[in-house]
Formats: structure tokens, sequence, C-alpha cells
């Protein structure tokens, strides 16, 4: 029994393996991997799965959060276009895939632009369309060709107006560009381009700059914007620190001896001050000196217009000198030649005038906008009334190499294109040097500069200025007329030795050539043969065989 209950012996080609073994690993290491496949293939299809529920609820949530814009479809094409590239901005902010756009986009539509989408979903599906082709019929429906060639007009012909700033312009400027890619994708032609619509009194300031890019060019415009709003802001800051009344800000109390030695030194016999002899000891006429009448018959004086009812007394603006005989008579005046708005003109420097003054034909080559005023009465030389109503403004002056800004008003003259008066040279700290007329400007804090003239009578001065060729060229593109002169010696006689033909022939041309021979009575002609016709031969004609032969020794 003891050997029965012995357990067998093993069989020798079976062999027990442990766990530790390198084959049970290896089976363990496949089975992890399977079991890692399948959890990836798992979480793949719920992923899938939620792609396809997310478009429903996720993109329709996170797009209503930046509350997009509805179109009802009115009448206005820009707010059509307006809408599409709002609808794009959040689409690529979002970054929403290309098959969510249009259902995204279709909830938006409200009233008639809802009616007419319900009118082109049966042909269109939601769900098939893309958005290009979406936007390429809304716009066909809302935003046609011919809106678009209109806005494109539109921002060729555009301009800055007076009453523009150049913030605004730009603005315009960029909003109408959109619809003319090919300036605006170019910096350079975009700069050319904003430079032709700015206003005269800037561009003349930086179009000898050459600007490739467009940034450039709008800061600069800003800058000379400022530079030319600065004289305006002084003036109205100074008349606002100005007291009312008019009354003079000095303290009372400085230089107050002076001030009452200067009141107490008068005329003896009319107790007011004046140069010369006293006119009312001598009994003359205040108006021209004369004696033997008073001011108020003087025949020289002007009439005085009429006062409307309720207008305020205002001193009459003069003028000193309207010909060239009245500026050669006195040497208190200066004249000379200078650039205005790029334009020579010929210019009277007159402190005797109070105001500046352009003649009517010179006015139209300004290129600048006139504005009507209350009508002046302005008193000439020769005693009598002008009335004017029209004033040009921010005129430029070229002169000693910077731009001065004046104000004409318009005047009835010939002999001088400009009257620069009192009102601009004070403002410009101007003297007039009368010894060597010449014209001396001492502006507060800028180096001194001068214009002066020449001894050469006016009536000889030559009017004829140079420029260069690049100039010549930048004026041609802004439209300016250019003339071809060919210049002829007058004074010089021709003779027969300068004819190419006539003076291989002395003998048959006398010395002096009065020109063709006259007509005479009985008229030169050579009388035929009676029943004579004329001469007639009948032309050659060659063979084809000739003419063969012919072409062929050719």
């Amino acid at each position: 029994m003891e050997d029965d209950r012995r357990a067998p012996s093993p069989d020798p080609s079976y062999r027990s393996e442990s766990p530790d073994t390198p084959r049970s690993r290896a089976g363990s290491a496949d089975l992890a991997g399977v079991y890692q496949l399948m959890a990836q293939l798992l979480q793949q299809q719920q992923q899938i799965q939620l792609a396809t529920i997310q478009p429903t609820s996720s993109y329709y949530e996170r797009f209503q959060r930046l509350h997009p814009p509805v179109f009802d479809g009115g009448p206005d094409p820009i707010a059509a276009e307006t809408w599409i590239r709002d609808m794009e901005k959040m689409f690529q902010a979002l970054q929403f895939p290309e098959e969510t756009k249009v259902r995204l986009a279709i909830p938006q539509l409200k009233r008639s632009a809802e009616f007419w989408w319900t009118t082109m979903e049966p042909a269109y599906p939601a769900s098939r369309i893309t958005w290009r082709d979406f936007t390429r019929l809304f716009y066909t429906k809302y935003f046609p060709n011919s809106m678009s060639q209109m806005k494109q007009d539109e921002f060729l012909t555009l301009t800055q107006s007076e009453q523009m700033s150049v913030l605004q312009y730009a603005s315009k400027f960029n909003e109408l560009g959109r619809f003319c890619p090919q300036f605006m994708d170019n910096e350079r032609s975009k700069a050319s381009r904003f430079e032709q619509g700015l206003r005269y009194r800037i561009r003349s300031r930086i179009s000898s700059h050459l600007f490739t890019c467009y940034r450039d060019m709008l800061d600069r415009a800003l800058k000379v914007e400022a530079d030319l709003m600065r004289p305006d802001l002084e003036r109205n800051d100074l008349m606002k620190a100005r007291p009312a009344g008019g009354q003079s800000s000095r303290p009372k109390g400085i230089k107050g001896s002076m001030i009452k030695k200067r009141q107490n030194r008068g005329c003896p016999s009319c107790g007011k001050h004046h140069s010369g002899p006293c006119l009312k000891k001598i009994g003359a006429c205040f108006t021209c000196g004369q004696l033997g009448h008073m001011a108020h018959d003087c025949p020289k004086r002007a009439p005085r217009p009429p006062a409307t009812e309720g207008q305020k007394p205002s001193n009459t603006p003069r003028v000193f000198a309207l010909t060239r005989q009245d500026a050669s008579a006195s040497d208190q005046v200066v004249t000379g030649t200078l650039p205005v708005n790029l334009i020579d003109a010929s210019i009277l420097f007159d402190f005797g005038s109070t105001h500046s003054f352009v003649s009517v034909s010179f006015s139209k080559q300004l290129h600048c906008t006139s504005e009507k005023i209350e009508p002046l009465h302005v008193a000439t030389p020769l005693q009598e009334t002008v009335i004017v109503d029209t004033k040009y403004k921010n005129c430029i002056i070229q002169l000693g190499g910077k731009e001065l800004e004046a104000n004409f008003l318009q005047l009835d003259m010939h002999d001088f294109d400009i009257i620069l008066g009192m009102d601009w040279m004070s403002q410009y700290h101007a003297h007039i040097d009368c010894y060597h007329k010449k014209v001396v400007f001492r502006m507060p804090g800028e180096p001194k500069f001068f214009f002066q003239n020449d001894d050469t009578p006016p009536q000889c001065k030559p009017t004829l200025h140079f420029i260069s060729a690049l100039r010549a060229v930048r004026a041609l593109r802004k439209g300016c007329t250019a003339y071809l002169a060919c210049v002829t010696d007058t004074q010089k006689k021709i003779k027969l030795e300068d004819i190419p033909v006539v003076r291989e022939y002395p003998d048959v041309f006398s010395e002096e050539l009065p020109g063709l021979p006259p007509d005479r009575e009985v008229e030169f002609t050579i009388d035929l043969t009676p029943g004579a016709g004329p001469i007639s031969k009948a032309p050659y004609r060659m063979a084809p065989a000739e003419l063969r032969e012919l072409k062929t020794q050719l």
C-alpha cells in the first residue's frame, strides 16, 4: 500500500515553468498592449460622438456669447457688406470649421432677409452649401457689382474738405479703400493716393518728400496740420486773455510818470499831438492841408458810405498805392516778385495799406476757396471808395526759405497781383528799410531774414524764374499748364547770304527782296494752235511673259 500511495515519477519530457520565466513575461506585455489599444479606440469613438453633438450645442453657445449682429435686409448695401465682414471676424476668432458657418449665420437673418433665405434654401440646403457660396448669393442680392463700382469711384474722387481734419479724412480713406485693394495692398501706392486727396495747404508742404509708407505719410500730414492750426489757436488764446472793453492789462503804476509827461506834451494852439505846423492855427483844411476851405467842404474828401441801421462804426480800410507810378513816387514801399501758392506774383509791400489785397485776375490762380464777407469800403489814393466783399484765406507765400500765411481781400487792380499791408506785416514783425529798399522780418525766436528789391525799374524786372526738372515734372502731374516757347529775334534783318537757295544766285536776286511780285493787269499766257488737243501718250503695257522675266531678273 505504501508503494501505491507513492507519487508517480515525473515525465522527463515535461518541464514546468515558473511565472517569472521570460516567456510568461512576454505574454503579459502583449496582453497589456491589447488592453491599451482598446482603450484608445474607445476614447476616439467617444470624441467622434462628442464632435457630432458639439455643433448644435457648444458652437452655438460660444457664438452667441459674442452677440453676433442681425441683418434685416434693409436698403443700405454697406450694412450688408459690414454684416458679412463682422460674421467672418467672429468665425475666424472662434476657429469654427467650414461646415458650421452657414448654419450659425442663418439664425441671424431677420425680416426680409429671412424671407429671402426661405426661398433660396430648397435649392441650397444649409447642410451642403459652403460659406463662400453663401456670401456669393448674399452679395448678388444685397451688394451688387454696381454698388461696388460706385464705392470705387467714390474712393478715387475722395478729397479732404475744409471742414474735414486729417484723421477724419484718413478714416474715410480706409473705409472706402477696402473696395480698391489694388491701391491698399501696396504701401507706396496707398501713400501716393492719400497724398493726392489732401487739402492743398497740407499737400503743398509735404509734396517735396517721397514717402514709401502710408504711416509715415499720415504722421507728416498730422504734424503739418498741427503747425497750420497753431496760429489760430494762439490768436484765440490771445483774444480770450484780452480784458473786456479793450482796456490795456498794463498795471497803472508802471511808468505812470512817463505817460503823464507824454500826455502833457501837446500843441499849444489845439492841444493835440501832431507833427508839422498846426493846421488849426493857420486855418488850413484838415483833409488836404490847403487854405481857403474847411474839411467838410474839401473837394478831395471821399464820400462817406451810408451806414445801415444798427451798424457799428468801424475804421475804413485804405490802400496807399495801386499803380507802379504810385509805388515809384514813394520811398516807403517795396516791390518785387514772390511765389504765392507756388505761382509767381508781382507784390507790393505797402505800410500805408491797412489790409492785404489780391487782384481779380490773380485770385483765379490761387486754387483756394473764397468766402463772402460783409461789404467793406476801401479808400484808394484817388480819394475814391471801392466796395470789396470777397476774402481768400490761408494762402502760402514763400519768402526767405519759409512759408508764410496770408489772407487777401479781392480788389480790382492791374499793375500788381498782391498788396501786402499792415495786417500781414505786423503779424510777421516786418519793417521796411527805405534806404536799402528791403523788408526786414524779425520774428520772435527765429533768425532775421529779409526781402530786398533791386534797383531795376519795375517795368524792366524779369518775371521768369527757373525751376528744376524734377519740380517741373511734379507740377505737370498735378495738372499745371506748361507752354513751349520759341524765341525769335525780330530786330535782326534777313540777308541774302542767310537764305540757303537764294545765296547761290546773287546775280538773279536783288539785295532787298520786297516780296512776291505784284499782280499784273494782263496775266501771262501761252496761246496754242486752234483746235490742238492736249498731248496724250498711251502707257506702255508689258506682256505677262515679259513681266515674269523682269521679276526674275529683279
